[in-house]
């Protein structure tokens, strides 16, 4: 386990992609209730092809970023306008020149109460009918 520490969103990504062991590192959001295993997989497959991969948010953010780490690990997290409608644009400017990257599904992050409305009403399950509630 390694322990988040201080600083920004940045720096916490940027500490546990660094002290992972060697290979490729995906790093998701805790805060994205429709992330599937699926998600993940097609994560692993892009990074068979890309040097890096992002899980877009709806609000301009991320939900997964996603690293190749080689030869070397490169921080890809400095001088992003993190909570910002550009924060995955800015780390996306942020990758070396020849570096390749690809795109999952847009989902959506739960920062704020329209979020989960949102979320609520494309994605989540219905409630349960009363003859369906768990007691």
């Amino acid at each position: 386990m390694i322990a988040q520490g201080p600083g920004d969103l940045g720096q916490r990504m940027a500490r546990v992609a660094k002290h992972m062991p060697p290979g490729p590192v995906i790093i998701i959001g805790a805060d994205v209730p429709a992330i599937r295993p699926r998600h993940i997989a097609a994560a692993f497959q892009f990074l068979g092809a890309q040097d890096a991969v992002f899980g877009p948010a709806r609000d301009g953010g991320f939900w997964l970023v996603g690293l190749k780490r080689r030869p070397v690990f490169k921080d890809i997290f400095q001088n992003v306008r993190w909570s910002t409608e550009h924060a995955l644009e800015d780390t996306i400017a942020n990758l070396p020149g020849p570096w390749s990257h690809g795109l999952l599904e847009t989902l959506e992050d739960i920062d704020d109460g329209e979020a989960y409305r949102r979320w609520r009403e494309n994605y989540a399950l219905a409630p349960l009918s009363s003859s369906r509630r768990a007691v």
